[in-house]
């Protein structure tokens, strides 16, 4: 091959890869796309993924020994369309109702969401109304019975019934910071 075959050869070679290279390239949008800088202010739409809060989330963890014949209620306070994460565990089988107190209104209008025999259970719950949210636990069992819940939602209390109408006061606390 003589050097000007040589030289035309490489200029053809190059001509092709900077076309194939030019046809690979991204041009810059015409307007700003998701995760890039710049564009309109965008807000949640009601109803999709994304649901800010005014507060920050609370958490909560409990233990409880039910003997048998014994019950405990245990439920958070929840604004319309709150959510909270949840995970229970019992080692035994206890009767499990999980029900709702719409605020405003007599016990007699709760509404139930699952009820069964279970040992456990974990998931998320948005609040369909403003309200007290949660567990009845029963052991109709012969032996005793543990459970342990963890909940982190955007509830603002807890409150544990064991036969008491209103219910004791319990403490939930703001998220803990990360480790040093």
């Amino acid at each position: 091959m003589t050097a000007v075959a040589l030289v035309r050869a490489s200029a053809i070679a190059l001509i092709v890869t900077v076309s194939v290279a030019t046809a690979f390239a991204q041009t810059a949008p015409a307007g700003p796309t998701g995760g890039q800088p710049g564009g309109p202010p965008v807000t949640p739409k009601p109803g999709g993924p994304l649901t800010p809060s005014d507060t920050t989330y609370k958490v909560d963890a409990i233990e409880f020994l039910l003997t048998p014949g014994q019950f405990v209620e245990y439920k958070f306070r929840l604004k319309t369309g709150a959510t909270m994460l949840f995970n229970w565990t019992a080692t035994g089988m206890l009767e499990v109702d999980f029900h709702t107190v719409p605020d405003g209104k007599p016990i007699s209008a709760s509404e139930t969401f699952i009820r069964g025999n279970f040992n456990k259970g974990q998931g998320t719950y948005r609040a369909p109304y403003p309200g007290l949210h949660g567990w009845y636990w029963n052991n109709a069992g012969k032996e005793d019975v543990r459970i342990i819940i963890t909940a982190a939602g955007f509830f603002t209390e807890a409150r544990m019934f064991s036969g008491d109408p209103d219910g004791e006061l319990m403490e939930v606390q703001d998220p803990p910071p990360p480790p040093q």
